[in-house]
């Protein structure tokens, strides 16, 4: 049974499903792509215990089949073919494929696809229509400040809320929260599901610029189904109650900055050159009138250096980590931002001159 279709089509969309192949499991099946040939479509799928991907091409084919296969394997053979037409020739007998392009032929032994994971969906219960870009943006400007140890579990999720047209995504670490949002101009459910943090980064990877303008949400069964292009990809939600963050977000500040984003995250990123890794990466900020004093040091010497800033309020000195102050400066496009503060062991928010479309938060680090 033959199907022939185009390698950089084919190849693309391999790349697609690798996001949810696990590298280490406990069955061969769950290392591969599930091929189904319908017709004039080819749906590849592949899942792990967290996400599922399917994924859809135009081919011409001899006849409906299905067959699983190694997908790292199968991705890195289809990347190396010759000529842009191949050929998929799968021998239900012997359980093997046979890739042919060019002059070049090779075969990979196939597994049974019934033994592959099915995933069964209910009706979506929710559907919201999202532009793929602001919803890209969504995940990048939250997902980084989500914890990456499994021990604190529902943290290790991102917060997305439906609220009014308003979709907000929020992650929370020991240390750090983020929070953006963006406008939903359809959106008439309210909405709260968290959704781990990983899977969400590992989707935005392949939401292209091409193809549809938007993407369609889904909510059903405790899962969030994405519709977009010509992929699906469903996400297990978590369950439990994520932290109470509009409680964090109301502490009193007695100190507000206005500051060069650019300026501040240069001076911050040479202080972190000589910040200790053994003392959290602390650098110092020394508060004045009309400057802050970022100061470093380290067993092989010392640095500091004054940048300007608009200040209302006291001065004081305070310790930070210098990694996440970079991580949230990084996804933060205004020329300036507001710094909020209140003492050296209290939290500091940072959030755009006017509007509430991001709100960054970051612990201080205790100064001997």
């Amino acid at each position: 049974m033959k199907v022939n279709c185009n390698k950089t089509e084919l190849y693309r969309t391999l790349n697609n499903i690798l996001h949810a192949v696990e590298s280490r499991t406990s069955s061969a099946i769950f290392e591969c792509v599930l091929v189904e040939v319908k017709g004039s479509d080819m749906v590849l799928t592949s899942t792990n215990s967290k996400m599922t991907i399917e994924s859809t091409i135009a081919v011409v084919s001899e006849g409906d089949f299905s067959f699983a296969v190694p997908a790292k394997m199968f991705a890195d053979i289809v990347g190396k073919l010759p000529e842009e037409e191949v050929v998929l020739d799968f021998d239900s007998v012997k359980a093997s494929l046979h890739i042919i392009s060019g002059r070049y032929q090779s075969e990979l032994i196939c597994f049974d696809p019934e033994d592959f994971p099915k995933v069964k969906l209910k009706n979506a219960d929710i559907s919201i229509t999202l532009n793929k870009e602001s919803f890209r943006k969504l995940i990048k400007k939250t997902a980084f400040s989500a914890s990456s140890d499994e021990i604190n579990g529902i943290l290790t999720g991102v917060l997305c809320e439906i609220n009014g047209g308003n979709f907000r995504m929020v992650a929370v670490d020991a240390f750090r929260m983020a929070i953006y949002n963006e406008t939903v101009s359809d959106a008439t459910d309210n909405l709260s599901i968290v959704i781990p943090a990983k899977q969400l980064s590992e989707v935005s990877k392949f939401i292209s610029d091409d193809g549809d303008e938007n993407l369609v949400m889904g909510i059903t069964d405790n899962k969030a189904v994405l519709h977009f292009d010509n992929n699906k990809v469903t996400l297990n939600t978590m369950s439990g109650k994520y932290i109470d963050y509009k409680r964090i977000i109301k502490a009193e500040s007695t100190t507000e900055i206005r500051v060069k984003k650019d300026e501040l995250i240069r001076s911050i990123e040479r202080a972190a050159l000589m910040a200790n890794r053994m003392n959290n990466n602390m650098i110092k900020f020394d508060i004045q009138d009309d400057v802050i004093e970022i100061s470093s040091l380290n067993d092989q010497g010392n640095m500091n250096e004054k940048i300007e800033i608009i200040k209302n309020g006291d001065s004081f000195r305070i310790g930070f980590n210098s990694k996440y102050l970079i991580d949230i400066l990084r996804n933060v496009e205004d020329e300036e931002i507001h710094m909020y503060l209140k003492d050296s062991i209290s939290p500091c928010i940072i959030k755009p001159l006017s509007g509430d479309r991001y709100l960054y938060l970051v612990l201080p680090v205790r100064i001997n």
